[in-house]
């Protein structure tokens, strides 16, 4: 999978495209979000999955979310030095497990996007889509904090 920061400092134009995608993201990611079951299988054996994998990709999936982050915050306030910091941050956990002998691919990473909020402010979300366990539904979302939470009960 390839990683998209984005790289250039927001202007008017450039923040309203962004906007309007991540309303349609979040529009969609809305009306296919079914609640979250307490234990349903699928997402047991998610999770399971996650934590039985190498350490390396447990460290660049929290890289990656934290860089993603990091580089929102610096782009809402067009902060190009911090944005440069969250890249390198994602360059140097790319690294890590190229040393490992791993590649992005071997690691399951959350989808992580962009949501407008008032005043021009940014935020993110990151999680992972599952096929439902119940329902009409065809995916069930789960946020990472959910994630990582179960992974440290697991």
């Amino acid at each position: 999978m390839s990683t998209c920061f984005l790289s250039m400092r927001p202007s008017g134009f450039w923040l309203r495209r962004v906007s309007a995608l991540a309303v349609l993201i979040s529009l969609f990611g809305c009306a296919v979000q079914p609640e979250l079951k307490a234990g349903g299988e699928n997402r047991t054996a998610f999770v399971e999955r996650l934590a039985d994998t190498p350490e390396a990709c447990q460290a660049y999936r929290q890289a990656y979310v934290r860089g993603f982050r990091d580089n929102v915050k610096a782009l809402a306030a067009e902060n190009v030095g911090a944005q440069n910091r969250a890249q390198q941050q994602l360059s140097n956990s790319r690294q890590t497990l190229a040393d490992s002998g791993l590649e992005e691919a071997d690691c399951a990473r959350p989808y992580c996007i962009i949501e407008p909020l008032q005043n021009g402010r940014l935020d993110t979300w990151c999680g992972y889509r599952l096929d439902a366990d119940e329902g009409k539904d065809l995916y069930q979302w789960l946020d990472w904090e959910t994630v990582q939470a179960a992974m440290k009960r697991s």
